[in-house]
């Protein structure tokens, strides 16, 4: 099986319809559904407001119909914006995407999804952050009862005789490798603005998940930082080989002229990327 991993694709930003749609297109010109997964690591959409939720559902239903299995994860925009999120609106984006969130199972996190030779846990990163005073700047938390309730998870055995692929929406590295801006950049005030911010801006418990899931988990996959990078050196030394940062996939607020997605190969552990021209 291959996975497809998009992320942030932020549905209600500009022209992002229209941009995910291209990517859309160029995903149902892989093959046969049955041979594909795609994975979206959160940031499905830029509010949570139920316009735009009900634009991101246009899109996503039409494949869907067609065989495409879908798998997704809440983002901090899912749920809020940039600078917090909401108990009320993370309700609402479970309820409006249950299906593509959980399926036929409980609304409950950690979710898992098995195939004949994968176990694939999706997590929600903005769990922890809905209390009155941890909900402001979106950095992320997990929150204690997710990550025992995904260490138990990992235990059972018809998880441990699978390939185990973990997807969630926020970055669980403190200072793992980025590509910095320098004086001749386009925008330095606002790169060195992120890089200095960077730290106040990952995963709160990302400690305690990676201690969670070392040398249990196969695949690693999420986005929210928009930087797009293979971390699978920095998950290697956590015992996981494989370790993706999705980006985002309709190129919001980047400076480049094409967006691009990974195909991954599970059985191998190889992924190449397909580009796509901006709309």
């Amino acid at each position: 099986m291959k996975l497809i991993h998009l992320s942030d694709t932020n549905i209600g930003h500009g022209n992002n319809v229209q941009r995910m749609q291209s990517l859309l297109d160029d995903i149902a010109s892989l093959g046969d559904p049955a041979d594909y997964l795609i994975v979206h690591t959160g940031d499905l959409n830029d509010n949570s407001n139920p316009d735009t939720m009900q634009q991101s559902r246009a899109l996503l239903d039409p494949l869907a119909e067609k065989g495409w299995r879908i798998l997704l994860a809440p983002g901090n925009h899912d749920c809020g914006d940039a600078l917090h999120v909401d108990p009320g609106r993370a309700e609402r984006f479970r309820d409006h995407f249950s299906s593509y969130i959980f399926g036929k199972q409980p609304k409950q996190f950690p979710v898992l999804t098995l195939t004949d030779d994968c176990a694939l846990i999706g997590l929600d990163s903005n769990e922890g952050e809905m209390g009155f005073w941890e909900h402001w700047m979106a950095e992320g938390n997990l929150g204690t009862a997710q990550i025992e309730s995904l260490n138990t998870l990992l235990d059972r055995p018809d998880v441990r005789q699978r390939k185990v692929i973990v997807y969630l929406h926020h970055h669980p590295f403190f200072d793992a490798f980025a590509v910095r801006a320098d004086v001749a950049d386009k925008g330095l005030l606002s790169h060195l603005f992120n890089w200095n911010t960077r730290r106040f801006r990952r995963l709160k418990d990302a400690y305690t998940l990676m201690q969670c899931i070392r040398d249990r988990v196969d695949i690693l996959l999420f986005g929210h930082q928009h930087f797009g990078l293979d971390y699978s050196a920095e998950g290697q030394r956590y015992g996981i080989p494989l370790t993706l940062d999705g980006s985002s996939s309709t190129a919001t607020q980047m400076d480049t002229d094409r967006m691009r997605y990974r195909v991954i190969d599970v059985a191998t552990g190889k992924f190449e990327t397909r580009f796509v021209g901006l709309q």
